[in-house]
Order: C-alpha cells, then structure tokens, then sequence
C-alpha cells in the first residue's frame, strides 16, 4: 500500500518552468530594462528565457537597416490568453526589435525577416530538467496580423556548446486556432511537423502542446525554442502573403514546461541491493581463502 502510494506521488505531474509575464508586467521599472531575458515567473527548478534573431543584419523595407536591435517588451494584448489572472486582455512578452537606422517613409524594421534561416527568429527557453521525465510543453502565442504564420518548436540536449544541434520536437495539439502541417519536400520549411498560427482577429492561439525526445529527460542542459519554422518564399504572414519585413511579432504567454519526478529507489530496494554487495563481498573473501 505504502509501495502504491508512493508511485502515485512520482507520477504527479510538475510544473518545472512558466513564464507567464505577469510578475514583469507589474514592475516596468524591471521589465524594460530586462525584457530581452525574462527569467521564469514560476516553477520548482525555473529557467531563463532569450529574444533569437531581433539582433541581426538584414535590410528591411524601405531600405532600413542593414541591421535590427533587439527591442522586446511586455505589454497587455487584446483578448485572453489562457492566463487565470486575464480576461479581457493578456500580458505577453512581444519579441520584435528596431532599426539601427531610422529612413524616411513608412515601415520601420522590426527584426522580424524573411530572410533569416528556420528556427532563428523567436525565443530560447532553458530549463534543468534533471531528476525528471515525461516532459512536456503548452504554451499560447498571439500573432499580429503581419507577423509569421509558420511556427515549430525544437530543442536541444546540450545548449552550453557554441553551436548545439536542434532536434524538431512532437507537435501534440495545435491549441484553439493554429493548424497542424507536416513538410516533407520544401527546403524553405523545417522538415517535420509545425503549425500555421492565425493572426489578427482571432486573438490568441491557446495551448499548443509539443512533447520532446527521451533523451531530454534528466538533462541539465535542456533548452526549447518557439521560432520561424520557415525561411524565403515560404516565410509568410497570418493572412497567408510574403511577409512584409516592416511589422508584425508574436507574443507568447503560460510557456509552461511540466515532468514527473523520476523515482527514488525505495528503503526495501536499497537494503536488498546493500544484501547483495556483502554477500558477494562474503563469497570474494572465502574464495581467496581457499
């Protein structure tokens, strides 16, 4: 019964990271000056996340640029996230940037790019995951009407290295708006499953959901990214035409990493495993003996 009992406990599934913004948001003195790296409002183990691609060198429309700093901020979205604490409106972490040149005309640069390769453009979460498993990821994303509509998630086993591999993670809901697509011929698209977010007008796209590879259990390591999942021609805003490379952003809320805790070997175990080592200590002995 204890043995049950005990399981049932493992198995309970943890919240290990989850930026919601609403801590920074209450605080602009701290979210203005650190909103290009939030750290995780709640958690057992938290994590930081990092703005990808909002400092680059590209031309933007007009002929801005060449280049974009890196400007992210929080701000109250229209519409609700699924946030307990918002109801009419939500606060999100709006990753964008701006031009390191200011010309004349409209369509100042954003960061955003449709020349920048997949999976560069979005945002970095880490999180040690070690002594967990069965991770799992939600989160709601808030596309404006010119920002990208191809979304993937991917992670890596080791983000300390200059440049770790990222793997293409397991798309296992598409949430309230965004729909399911998988590439298997484009060079222009990840290969492998990504979603196409709906933009403005229809508010947040609540709770996608993406699960990871075994190998990202027990890892200190571990790092996520919600990015582009697409690059050229096929780099294209919510309405389904050629980015426009002068406005738009995403803005994320409830990025919630869970797990269940990896089982401790119980009291009975370790004492039948202590059993085992004095008996072949025993059975060592007595051989030398001999």
């Amino acid at each position: 019964m204890l043995a049950a009992s005990l399981a049932a406990a493992h198995a309970q599934t943890t919240t290990l990271a989850d930026w919601d913004f609403d801590n920074l948001a209450s605080n602009p003195a701290f979210y203005l000056n650190n909103s290009n790296t939030p750290s995780a409002s709640l958690g057992v183990v938290g994590g930081t996340a990092t703005q990808l691609g909002m400092n680059n060198s590209y031309t933007f429309a007009n002929g801005e640029g060449p280049g974009s700093a890196a400007n992210c901020d929080i701000l109250s979205t229209g519409g609700a996230s699924t946030d307990p604490g918002n109801t009419g409106s939500s606060y999100g972490w709006r990753i964008r940037g701006n031009s390191n040149t200011k010309n004349s005309g409209a369509g100042e640069a954003n960061g955003w790019n449709s020349a920048a390769p997949i999976g560069t453009q979005g945002a970095e979460f880490s999180v040690n995951t070690s002594m967990y498993t069965d991770l799992m990821l939600t989160f709601d994303i808030n596309a404006t009407g010119q920002a990208e509509r191809n979304l993937t998630v991917e992670y890596t086993l080791d983000d300390t290295v200059g440049s770790p591999t990222w793997l293409v993670a397991t798309i296992t809901s598409t949430g309230s708006a965004a729909t399911f697509e998988n590439n298997t011929s484009s060079a222009n698209t990840v290969l492998g499953n990504y979603v196409e977010l709906s933009g403005a007008g229809t508010g947040w796209n609540n709770q996608i959901t993406a699960t990871f590879g075994a190998g990202a259990a027990n890892d200190p390591n571990f790092a996520f990214e919600i990015v582009n999942a697409s690059t050229g021609a096929d780099c294209v805003n919510t309405g389904g035409t050629a980015l426009n490379n002068s406005s738009g952003n995403w803005r994320y809320d409830n990025v919630d990493l869970t797990g269940t805790a990896l089982a401790a070997p119980e009291p009975g175990t370790l004492a039948l495993a202590g059993l085992g080592g004095l008996s072949s200590l025993l059975v060592m002995r007595k051989s030398r003996k001999a």
